[in-house]
């Protein structure tokens, strides 16, 4: 069963919303370069925040500083640190692009496309290059088993479709900000919507764990990260929606 559950999980978060941009730019032959030149600047955004701030800057943190005493001591305030650089790194090549490179003249399904790029990116990173590797470990050795249950897999897909919803929205309204002129006020929602969302699941968890008096059962706490998720996707939804036209008349 956690075969079918991986396979799905790679189907409906990576290849379903790569299709929603190829079909984007197929419907829209006005906008096809800007879309493409965005979507692989937006997975090269991720690509290199995984590589270069991730792999190489925490390691470098871990073994050159006490950050790792630090992560042990207080760990929520930890998920904090992390959570703000990352939206703070994450949120200036975005904005190069957006104001410097296109000169704020990036139309909605631009902004979609450049979302598109970096949440598929980082879909490949966080779910589809593990799966590959599991499926060749899997073929090589059949006895090999799964560490993750059935549903495991499908919430975890589920959770990169709710992500890849909310990050593409808040992408969107960086745009929008920049576009009426609004860099700063668009810089700060766009952060601190950012730093919540990735901080706020490991900060529900930390409380079903011993160190944090397992004050909640793990399922309970699971249930709140979902139920926040689900609601900020909401959320990105309804606000693409109001910007969708507002960004379109602003573009004519």
């Amino acid at each position: 069963m956690e075969m079918p559950a991986m396979v799905c999980n790679i189907v409906i978060s990576f290849i379903i919303p790569f299709i929603i941009w190829l079909i984007l730019v197929v419907r829209n032959k006005d906008e096809r370069k800007g879309m493409v030149m965005l979507f692989i600047l937006g997975a090269l955004f991720y690509a290199g925040m995984q590589w270069g701030i991730k792999q190489h800057g925490l390691a470098y943190l871990f073994n050159h500083t006490d950050f790792q005493s630090f992560m042990e001591d207080h760990y929520i305030p930890y998920l904090l640190v992390v959570a703000l650089a990352g939206a703070i790194l994450a949120v200036i090549p975005e904005w190069i692009t957006i104001q410097l490179v296109f000169r704020r003249k990036v139309t909605f399904k631009q902004a979609i496309a450049l979302g598109l790029g970096y949440t598929i990116s980082e879909t490949g990173f966080l779910i589809v290059y593990p799966g590959v590797m599991t499926f060749i470990m899997y073929f090589k050795e059949k006895e090999t088993e799964f560490t993750t249950s059935a549903g495991e897999l499908f919430l975890s897909g589920y959770e990169r479709i709710l992500l890849t919803v909310i990050g593409t929205g808040l992408i969107v309204v960086l745009a929008y900000f920049i576009e009426q002129k609004m860099v700063i006020r668009g810089v700060i929602i766009k952060v601190i919507s950012q730093m919540l969302i990735a901080f706020l699941p490991g900060f529900f968890i930390a409380f079903s764990t011993k160190n944090y008096l397992e004050v909640f059962d793990r399922s309970i706490t699971l249930g709140m990260v979902y139920v926040v998720l689900t609601a900020a996707c909401l959320c990105a939804i309804a606000v693409m929606n109001s910007l969708k036209w507002k960004m379109y008349e602003n573009s004519k």
